[in-house]
């Protein structure tokens, strides 16, 4: 029966599920905002040595929400499904 999950949590959380490779795809917001380092960061430590261990993910297409940009990101050679 269960097909899809909607994780939305800290940066722990996503960067568990993407070291997991459980993500089919991958929805980011930017805003025209800069934070720094006050932000909280998207993404916890994932344990990459190097840039070739890092997940990889194509642009599946850019949404404007409001004032902000609506990305959706998928899975580079995996085979998931188009919505």
């Amino acid at each position: 029966g269960l097909t899809r999950v909607f994780c939305e949590g800290g940066g722990t959380l996503a960067a568990s599920v993407l070291g997991a490779g459980l993500v089919d795809v991958l929805v980011s917001f930017t805003a025209g905002l800069g934070l720094g380092a006050e932000g909280q960061p998207a993404l916890g430590a994932m344990g990459i040595a190097a840039l070739a261990e890092a997940p990889r993910f194509r642009l599946a297409g850019l949404r404007e929400v409001g004032g902000d940009v609506m990305a959706c990101w998928r899975p580079v050679g995996s085979g998931a499904p188009e919505d």
